[in-house]
C-alpha cells in the first residue's frame, strides 16, 4: 500500500496544498500549531471519512469558506471526499476513480493506522471512544463486518423506536420480534469479529512490553434481551448488546485506566496501534500505511529503537517538533519537510 500523492483545497489550515510521497519515511517537522497533524489527519480522513479530532466535521473546512476537497491517488485509484455547505448543513460525498460510492463501500481503499497524542484517551476515555478505535480498524479489513455494523446500528434505531411506541401505549410487545430477530442476527458477526481481532492482538509479541487487552463484551440474546424487556421498554432504548461493548487494557493485571501512568498509559497505545498494524497486514495481505504524531518525545531509547524498526516494514508519515529523538541513520534515510504556518517546504 503506497499513497503517491496528497491534495487539499480548504482543509484545516491549508488553502491549497499538492505534496508527492516517495518510498522513503516523511517526516513532517515543524512548531506547534504549525499544520503537522492536519497532514496527518487529512491522510486518515481520506482512508476512513472520519477524523477523532472534531466534534463537528465542518472544522475540518478552512476558516472563512464553504467547502473542502480532499484527493489522493494510490497506485493508480484516485479517492476523493468533498465537503459542502449548503443551507447551514454539511454534505459530505467520496468518490473512487471519479465514480461516487457509499462510505460503507468507500473505506477500505486505503488502509491506514494512526497514533496522535490524544488516543491516550483510548485508555482512559468512555467506552463508545474505545468502540471506535475499534470498529475503524475492523471496518478497513473486513467488509462484512462494516456492513453488519452498519445494518446492526440502523436496526437498534428502528427497534428502540418500537420500545417508545410500546412505552407510550401505541404499540404492542411482539412488534419488537421481528427487530429483535435481526438485532442478534447481526450482532453475532460484530461480536465475534471483535472478538477474534483482540484475541489475535493478544498473541503479538511486542517489545513495547506484555499488554492484554480484554473484552467486555455486552451479550446479546433471547434470554437476556427477556429479563431485560421491562426496563427496556421503560427507558425506550435496547440495553444489552455489542454498542455497549467496551474493553480495557491491561499490565501485569492492572486495569491501567486506574492504575497505570500516564506512561504506561500512552505506552499500551501505541503497543495497541501497532498491533492493529500487524492485525491489518495479516488480513490484507500488504501493510496499511502507518501515521504516527508526535511518538518518540515519551519513548526510552529502546522503544524508540522498537518503532523506528517498524517504521521501515511500510510507508510512514511522521509528524514531529524536534528530530533531535530520532537516530541520524534513520533521519538520513528520510525525507524531511518543514512545516510553517501551512506551508510545507523542504
Amino acid at each position: 500500500m503506497f499513497l503517491k500523492q496528497l491534495n487539499l483545497i480548504n482543509f484545516r489550515n491549508y488553502g491549497k496544498l499538492d505534496l508527492q510521497f516517495d518510498e522513503r519515511p516523511t517526516i513532517f517537522v515543524g512548531n506547534n500549531a504549525a499544520g503537522k497533524s492536519n497532514l496527518l489527519e487529512a491522510v486518515y480522513f481520506l482512508s476512513t471519512t472520519k477524523s477523532g479530532r472534531v466534534d463537528e466535521e465542518t472544522e475540518l473546512i478552512k476558516q472563512g469558506e464553504n467547502a473542502a476537497l480532499v484527493t489522493g491517488l494510490i497506485q493508480e485509484t484516485k479517492l476523493e471526499i468533498n465537503m459542502q455547505m449548503i443551507d447551514e448543513k454539511l454534505h459530505k460525498r467520496v468518490k473512487v476513480n471519479g465514480v461516487p460510492r457509499r462510505v460503507v463501500d468507500y473505506i477500505g481503499n486505503l488502509p491506514v493506522v494512526l497514533f496522535s497524542p490524544s488516543d491516550i484517551n483510548m485508555v482512559t476515555g468512555s467506552p463508545s471512544l474505545r468502540r471506535w478505535h475499534l470498529d475503524l480498524s475492523l471496518a478497513q479489513v473486513d467488509s462484512h463486518y462494516k456492513k453488519s455494523l452498519t445494518l446492526y446500528e440502523q436496526v437498534l434505531v428502528s427497534r428502540n423506536r418500537v420500545l417508545k411506541r410500546i412505552r407510550e401505549g401505541q404499540g404492542k410487545v411482539d412488534e419488537l420480534d421481528y427487530w429483535t430477530n435481526e438485532l442478534i442476527k447481526y450482532a453475532k458477526v460484530v461480536s465475534d469479529a471483535r472478538i477474534a481481532f483482540l484475541e489475535s492482538m493478544n498473541n503479538f509479541e511486542s517489545p513495547l512490553g506484555k499488554f492484554i487487552f480484554e473484552y467486555k463484551q455486552s451479550l446479546l440474546n433471547k434470554e437476556r434481551l427477556a429479563e431485560y424487556n421491562g426496563r427496556e421498554v421503560a427507558a425506550a432504548v435496547t440495553l444489552i448488546g455489542p454498542h455497549r461493548d467496551d474493553f480495557v487494557l491491561n499490565l501485569n493485571n492492572r486495569n491501567l485506566a486506574y492504575f497505570g501512568s500516564r506512561g504506561e498509559q500512552r505506552t499500551a497505545t501505541l503497543a495497541f496501534k501497532l498491533a492493529t498494524l500487524e492485525y491489518m497486514a495479516l488480513s490484507l495481505g500488504k501493510r496499511p500505511i502507518l501515521l504516527l504524531d508526535d511518538v518518540f518525545s515519551e519513548l526510552d531509547a529502546n522503544h524508540r529503537a522498537h518503532v523506528v524498526e517498524v517504521v521501515s516494514r511500510q510507508q510512514t508519515i511522521i509528524a514531529t517538533v524536534e528530530l533531535e529523538n530520532l537516530p541520524k541513520s534513520f533521519l538520513n534515510s528520510s525525507r524531511i519537510l518543514r512545516v510553517e504556518e501551512g506551508v510545507v517546504r523542504l
